[in-house]
């Protein structure tokens, strides 16, 4: 029997007298087998602690990217575009701007200018359905407009192809803010 013992785990120490037992062995084997059992299990712990930190960070990364893409869409966007009239006007030609690839919501306004001279503007404010909207040379037109207003899409007619914004072949300019 040992005369001496581990600090930690008790294990056996013989001392040059001792009469050394196979149970002492047994009963260190025994402790050691226990000792590592505890450790494996714990060493599975671990792991699946550091799977759900990576899992964690994962998350976090996600949230982050969550709220960039929540600043983009509050950050006002401003697209610019041209079109050439075709001439058509009425009820059956409106004109029509789609903002889905460019903005990909719907804009806050637009605004149409020609560009050849004449310094006519028209404003489109999304809700506006119908509205004396033509600015040209500091006053307004009475040139009437019918406004739709559906999803990213905005669509205009008059009665006449430059109360549209339409003459064939005249050249339009557009901002739109989204």
């Amino acid at each position: 029997m040992a005369s001496n013992h581990t600090e930690h785990f008790s294990l056996n120490q013989w001392l040059p007298d001792d009469q050394v037992k196979r149970t002492d062995f047994n009963e260190d084997n025994a402790k050691l087998d226990a000792a590592l059992n505890d450790l494996s299990g714990g060493l599975a712990e671990k792991a699946d602690q550091t799977a759900l930190d990576a899992l964690a960070a994962e998350v976090a990364k996600k949230a982050t990217t969550a709220a960039l893409e929540a600043v983009r869409a509050a950050v006002p966007k401003l697209v610019v575009g041209s079109y050439t009239g075709n001439g058509s006007c009425g009820q059956s030609h409106p004109r029509t701007l789609d903002f889905t690839a460019t903005l990909g919501r719907p804009p806050k306004f637009v605004v149409v200018r020609s560009k050849d001279g004449d310094h006519r503007c028209l404003f489109l404010i999304p809700g506006m359905t119908n509205s004396n909207n033509h600015l040209s040379d500091s006053y307004i037109m009475d040139t009437k407009n019918t406004v739709t207003w559906s999803g990213n899409r905005v669509s205009w007619y008059a009665d006449s192809d430059s109360g549209q914004m339409n003459r064939l072949d005249s050249e339009y300019v557009y901002f739109a803010v989204g």
